[in-house]
């Protein structure tokens, strides 16, 4: 029976719920079809010649003509409110309907070129854009009342505004929602966002909730004093201030549903009452140990290997608590070795590589004495042995300078100068530096120019450092006469990140690979014969710079079909501060030369 009434309650509550949430989204597009309607008839005013005449006329003009231009913008149900002409600063120039009397102050700083914000009360939350807009409610005279706001602009000056006042009505297609939903005794309003006025959809004062129970988004469980507990709805008015919502009494929700169950009630009684005892006696014996072992596995998952479980209840309770206790401590104790062993192996590495430098530099600088002939005159087998030796000697560098990278990365050295860095010249740059490697291999490097304002927010040695790694993996993975693509673009629904994509006609990954790439000392061997160098470190210091960023590096690739490796980054601003030439190989840092995993 309990189980029934349960069902019944949330089923009721679920589509009461999905109701408020489908009917407030209707109004709310109805809302702004409405507003958007409106665009035009503001914009006609806006670019009238009376209004831009009498907005830039230094002596006062006859204003018949803009007042005229004004009562345009008046609809029936709002005669008599004002419809005003403001200034660049706020001051009303000419009014139709009741004077407001209130005029507006601006906050428009003296190099925005027209940007700012409108500061008066009910207008705070507007921004000087051209689009019209519309301000926050106010309770004047009994009804409530709101601003609709167009800036005048020519040749992209702001010249003032247009302003109508408007207050809130109810109106048919509002009405039939209601009705479609009156079985719940629903009812609708509008509030500011930062909740200050609450009106009715008619326009009557509406008081704030007493407290909010549950919320879910735009959706959730409030209190009020009159109705008891109510279910919500709410959606922002896209553009605006304001906030539609509906509520519906959780009492009138569940009337059918409690009657349904009474009347079950009364046939099951007895049959509830030894359904709930033994509910009672399995919850006492076995489900409480069952759900504070799961609270404590969960601690344990998120890293707190200190929790442990009371050994009491039944003989298995009791197994399985010690069980759980013993497996806890061992995974603790292990991941302090863990950690112990993993700062070893950082330093050891450091120690390394840094011992390592000193003789391979040696062996550099004796074998460039011996090609300059210092030594003495060499033979040609001589000096492409010595050539060989200095090669050798450059990979081995370049392998201990990725060694030394992962170090800092995993030890929390590496510091990031972040800044907004234009795409087009940085990618552009790169060209020269790669050409000698596919020049190699007779293969054929694409840049794809991207827009010149594109830019990312990050570190632009570091963001040139994956990018040369990635293209440096590409000539290397790719056969001879592949081509290699680069290019980029925004990226994301809002449009706020950027993407730098880097493609090649190789071989390709295996989809089982992929993630398995991106791990330190993990090579992928895509040749029948391995002919590839390096020991796996490339492209997990790119991932781990790109963390660092606020970015993420990703492969999307197959057999046969080649790789296109994805460097996505917050978006940035090319300012005139921001660099625009192409730098060539000039500030680049050494690309490491140990064969980045792939």
């Amino acid at each position: 029976m309990l189980v029934v009434w349960v069902t019944l309650t949330r089923s009721a509550l679920k589509d009461a719920q999905f109701s408020l949430d489908r009917s407030v989204k209707q109004l709310v597009n109805v809302t702004v079809t409405g507003i958007r309607t409106s665009q035009p008839r503001y914009t006609r005013v806006a670019e009238d010649s009376a209004i831009q005449k009498a907005l830039v006329s230094p002596v006062p003009p006859n204003l018949s003509a803009a007042r005229a231009d004004l009562r345009r913008l008046g609809v029936r149900p709002d005669s008599g409110l004002p419809m005003e002409l403001w200034g660049e600063r706020g001051q009303t120039l000419a009014s139709v309907g009741t004077d407001s009397g209130e005029g507006i102050k601006l906050n428009i700083p003296a190099d925005a070129a027209g940007a700012g914000s409108i500061t008066s009360r009910g207008l705070d939350s507007l921004r000087i854009v051209d689009s019209v807009q519309l301000g926050g409610l106010q309770r004047a005279d009994g009804r409530t009342l709101f601003w609709i706001v167009m800036p005048v602009r020519r040749e992209g000056k702001l010249l003032g505004f247009v302003a109508s006042r408007r207050h809130i009505a109810s109106n048919p297609q509002t009405e039939e929602t209601i009705r479609e939903l009156s079985a719940n005794s629903a009812t609708g309003y509008y509030r500011n966002v930062d909740g200050s006025t609450w009106t009715s959809f008619g326009g009557l004062p509406e008081t704030p909730p007493d407290s909010l129970l549950s919320r879910h988004g735009g959706t959730g469980e409030r209190l009020r004093r009159t109705t008891g507990r109510v279910l919500f709805a709410e959606a922002r008015i896209a553009g605006t201030p304001l906030v539609l919502g509906m509520e519906a009494p959780r009492t009138a929700i569940l009337a059918a549903p409690n009657e349904t169950a009474r009347q079950l009630a009364i046939l099951g009684a007895m049959l509830a009452l030894v359904a709930a005892l033994v509910t009672w006696l399995v919850g006492r014996r076995v489900l409480r140990p069952l759900v504070e072992l799961t609270v404590a596995a969960d601690s344990v998952a998120g890293g707190d290997y200190s929790t442990r479980v009371p050994t009491a209840g039944t003989e298995e309770v009791v197994r399985l608590a010690s069980s759980f206790n013993r497996m806890a401590q061992r995974i603790g104790e292990d991941r302090k070795l863990l950690e112990t062993a993993n700062r070893a192996k950082s330093d050891f590495l450091a120690s390394m590589s840094h011992e390592l430098r000193t003789p391979l530099n040696a062996i550099g600088g004796y074998a460039e004495l011996m090609e300059m002939g210092v030594r003495g005159p060499i033979t040609d087998e001589q000096r492409r042995d010595l050539a060989r030796i200095r090669t050798s000697q450059a990979h081995l560098l370049g392998l201990i300078g990725s060694l030394l990278d992962l170090s800092r990365i995993e030890s929390g050295q590496v510091t990031y100068a972040m800044a907004n860095v234009a795409l087009d010249p940085l990618l552009g740059g790169l060209e020269a530096l790669v050409l000698p490697q596919t020049a190699a291999k007779q293969q054929t490097l694409v840049y794809n120019p991207c827009d010149p304002e594109l830019a990312a927010h990050a570190d632009r040695e570091k963001l040139r450092q994956i990018l040369l790694n990635l293209l440096s993996n590409a000539v290397r993975y790719s056969p001879s006469g592949a081509t290699i693509t680069m290019s980029a673009r925004s990226f994301g629904t809002d449009g706020k990140a950027v993407a730098i994509e880097v493609s090649d006609t190789g071989p390709g990954i295996p989809l089982d690979r992929q993630r398995a790439i991106f791990e330190p000392f993990v090579q992928l061997d895509r040749s029948l014969t391995r002919n590839n160098e390096g020991v796996g470190l490339g492209l997990s210091i790119s991932r781990d710079l790109a963390h660092g960023m606020d970015g993420e590096l990703t492969v999307t690739s197959a057999p046969g079909e080649g790789s296109c490796f994805r460097l996505t980054l917050p978006g940035g601003v090319v300012t005139d501060t921001t660099p625009r030439e192409r730098t060539g190989g000039y500030g680049v840092p050494a690309v490491a030369a140990d064969g980045t995993s792939r």
